[in-house]
């Protein structure tokens, strides 16, 4: 049987004038975004009823209002209009719900810059999304065709009528995105009470999320800080005298140096109900004859290229406090690093990671810091994958035929990637070595299956660690081996239970590093505390290489400071001086 045609929507005519046509729709739209921000924002999702905070809740509403208006010009369709300027605030806070559950902190205006880099096509992302998410994308794409189809047009919103509200709407959303008069004074005013410009964490909490991305991008218009060229010359000054130590080894040996920066890695020893003597059995190996010890890092539960940057460039993202993400902002023309150093000395300086190569903007961020080669997922062929990526062992097969195909001395920065998140519902894993791990005993169910899967990891890279280090022992050619974890891991429910040993939060913990020289190995060596920007120095000392200038004094820096929790380097304001030079190329 024949199907009937379907007839072109007819045109909505409005009852009453174009004007107040839109002054209501804008209403409505306010509204509907109003109370979506109320139910959803934690800031509001309590109290969102009281009349105290409607203004607050109106504010977080506006740029809903915005590209409803704008949508309506380009479609004279409202409800479709409404439905597709809803639909990016719900979705933002999606993506900050689960923000919130796995790192403790809101999406900011920086994540958006991330977006442009995944290199996978989002994949990664993907992985945190529950499979439901995939069945109410389907929906929202069937209702939004259905209201294309079926839903009136305005008749009067044509022509020039449309062409001068778009254009009207266009400038509105201009106005907003820019912070221009009036907006900046009517966030302001909404907000005094709760606003706290140090802490956009705070901020979101209190004042709603829409609010405070608007307002941290309307300040953070990117301007480098300018460095004290006097306290830069004092720092170089005050350590003028310093030479890398060279009790090892002289300078012309030029042992092979080999870095791995290992995904998530850390110390669960340090969580209440788990022992040392359940966890890291290879690492505690190393460490025996390494020296050694807790390393601070400047970011928690992610953002790897924080601590990456500091690892290769010894500089210190503390003194760079509007930027959260440096290969993004930092490293657009070319920065001194480990890399340049080693290369102007003769060596090969390879980066390694079995990943996307664009993901977090590396492939430029690692060439302007002087790596010439680098060797990203392509490399690999068909390398096992554990979980969700392929797998440590992988990685270190990789850098060890890295370094037998080397002519020269090398330099090879590997970059782990297996023991990424998500921890649960993850394929190609052992299902009874993940049930073995150990967890503390008050750990909710949920919890306890996350910290499983990453423990399952951690003792893959535990492994790899051991065995990367025996073989590197067999070379002929002396090897230096830093390792270290770039952050904690993203479980904030199981710090949030049992918590740690030391009783402080999950921002308050170190990592773990070890510098293992297979020429020299150590007897019952002593722990040392230092920071991640402090590597790179103490690195090149040890292979006693002089550079004669910024690494060489601040290792003499290193030897003098105490790292810990919050602690302020010691000399900081010339410290940062210097860094911030460095970072531009400058010399004092």
């Amino acid at each position: 049987m024949a199907l009937p045609r379907a007839h072109p929507p007819r045109e909505a005519s409005p009852r009453i004038g174009l004007p107040l046509a839109l002054a209501c729709y804008a209403a409505v739209a306010l509204l509907a975004g109003a109370g979506l921000v109320a139910w959803l924002d934690p800031a509001f999702a309590a109290d969102g009823a009281a009349l105290a905070a409607w203004g607050n809740v109106a504010t977080n509403a506006i740029p809903s209002l915005v590209l409803a208006l704008l949508l309506l010009a380009l479609t004279r369709r409202s409800l479709l209009s409404l439905g597709l300027a809803l639909l990016p605030l719900y979705l933002l806070y999606y993506a900050n719900a689960i923000k919130l559950d796995l790192l403790d902190t809101p999406v900011m205006p920086a994540d958006f810059v991330l977006l442009g880099h995944l290199g996978d096509g989002g994949a990664l992302l993907l992985h945190y999304l529950p499979a439901a998410a995939l069945g109410a994308a389907l929906a929202a794409a069937v209702a939004i065709a259905a209201l294309l189809r079926w839903e009136r047009p305005w008749q009067r919103l044509c022509g020039w009528r449309r062409a001068l509200v778009g254009l009207g709407v266009l400038a509105l959303g201009a106005s907003l995105l820019g912070g221009a008069t009036p907006w900046s004074h009517v966030y302001a005013a909404a907000q005094e009470a709760d606003w706290r410009e140090w802490s956009p964490a705070k901020s979101a909490e209190h004042s709603g999320l829409p609010a405070t991305l608007l307002r941290y991008a309307w300040r953070t218009a990117f301007v480098l800080p300018e460095p004290d060229r006097a306290l830069a010359q004092r720092f170089m000054q005050a350590h003028s005298g310093a030479t890398a130590s060279s009790a090892q080894a002289a300078a012309s040996e030029r042992p092979d140096i080999v870095v791995v920066q290992s995904e998530s890695f850390f110390d669960p020893a340090r969580l209440r109900g788990l022992e040392a003597s359940q966890v890291l059995p290879e690492f505690r190996r190393v460490a025996a004859v390494s020296r050694h010890g807790d390393l601070w890092v400047p970011t928690y539960g992610g953002g790897t290229i924080r601590t990456e940057f500091e690892v290769l460039t010894g500089i210190a993202m503390r003194y760079f406090p509007d930027v959260q993400y440096p290969y993004f902002r930092l490293t657009a023309t070319a920065v001194p690093s480990l890399a340049s150093v080693l290369a102007e000395r003769g060596y090969a300086t390879i980066a390694v990671h079995p990943h996307e190569r664009d993901f977090w903007n590396r492939a430029a961020a690692l060439a302007h810091l002087g790596f010439a080669e680098f060797d990203g997922q392509e490399t690999f062929g068909n390398a096992a994958r554990v979980g969700w990526y392929i797998g440590d062992d992988a990685l270190v097969d990789h850098v060890l035929q890295r370094l037998d195909a080397a002519t020269s001395p090398a330099f090879v920065f590997a970059i782990s990637m297996e023991n990424h998140g998500p921890y649960a519902g993850f394929p190609n894993a052992d299902a009874k070595d993940i049930a073995a791990q150990p967890v503390p005993p008050g750990a909710s169910a949920a919890a306890a299956e996350r910290l499983r899967g990453y423990l399952y990891h951690l003792s893959h890279a535990d492994r790899a660690l051991g065995r990367l280090a025996d073989a590197l022992r067999q070379r002929p050619r002396r090897t230096l081996l830093l390792f270290y974890g770039d952050h904690l891991p993203s479980l904030p429910r199981i710090y949030e239970g049992d918590g740690f040993d030391d009783g402080e939060g999950g921002p308050s913990q170190p990592v773990p590093w070890l510098l293992f020289d297979t020429a020299h190995p150590l007897d019952a060596p002593a722990s040392e505390t230092t920071a991640s920007f402090y590597l790179p120095a103490l690195l090149l000392a040890a292979a006693g290489i002089d550079d004669g200038g910024y690494f060489t004094a601040l290792e003499s820096a290193r030897r003098l400071d105490r790292p810990g929790s919050s602690w302020t380097p010691r000399d900081d304001e010339a410290l940062g001086a210097i860094m911030q030079l460095r970072q531009r190329g400058e010399a004092p």
